[in-house]
């Protein structure tokens, strides 16, 4: 006896998904809020040590676009396997898109490092 009858699958699968999406669209807004949230903490030290707001820069670390361009990159690979492993050469072009989105955001990782310095 199966664990699921084969006629279930496409809705596990669709739960599965959706599930995945949920909870990824859960986490960034949560690490909104988080960064959010030290932000106005680092703004209301300033105010407390009586610096003008102006000169508050709050850095932004250029590893998170370094990050974010390793995995366009990791899913454009992905999608080119996928593709290349069931026979369809036609459509490799669609693993174009986030490789040449992830090589657009090392780029400007590196502008961004060579900016800094």
């Amino acid at each position: 006896m199966p664990f699921f009858s084969h006629d279930m699958a496409p809705v596990l699968f669709a739960v599965v998904f959706f599930s995945f999406v949920t909870v990824v669209v859960v986490a960034i807004i949560a690490a909104g809020v988080i960064k959010r949230k030290k932000e106005i903490e680092a703004y209301k030290d300033a105010i407390d040590k009586g610096l003008p707001l102006a000169d508050l820069k709050l850095a932004k670390s250029p590893v998170t676009t370094l990050k974010s361009g390793l995995i366009w990159v990791a899913i454009g690979v992905g999608l080119f396997i996928i593709i290349l492993a069931q026979g369809g050469t036609k459509s490799l072009s669609v693993s174009a898109i986030p490789m040449l989105v992830g090589f657009a955001l090392i780029v400007s990782y590196m502008v961004e490092r060579r900016a800094a310095r």
